[in-house]
């Protein structure tokens, strides 16, 4: 499997909990409720808003967390490369043979 096909399961993984979350009762509640922190005359206008907000999440949100996945996951192998020369090249493994240094030296 490769890294991209890893952050997209990954990704699909996290959006399902997401939506699952979303469409529980309580947190429908929550979201209907915050338009009463809004004064009145705002109100409708608020929750005009979060419907187009939560319309731009459903279009938008799957494709950016797997832009995102796959942008951690580069990074973590970035990381991981970068280290593991490190510690390689702390520990002798890849240093230059005496013989290759001293062709180049004269």
């Amino acid at each position: 499997m490769g890294m991209s096909a890893l952050a997209r399961r990954m990704a699909r993984w996290l959006w399902w909990w997401m939506l699952w979350f979303m469409r529980r009762p309580w947190m429908k509640r929550l979201q209907r409720g915050s338009s009463s922190l809004f004064p009145e005359r705002m109100r409708e206008q608020a929750a005009q808003s979060m419907v187009r907000q939560n319309r731009f999440a459903r279009r938008i949100g799957l494709p950016m967390l797997i832009v995102s996945f796959n942008l951690l996951l580069a990074s973590c192998a970035l990381t991981i490369c970068f280290m593991s020369a490190l510690r390689l090249y702390e520990s002798g493994v890849l240093t230059v043979p005496d013989e290759i240094r001293e062709r180049v030296e004269h």
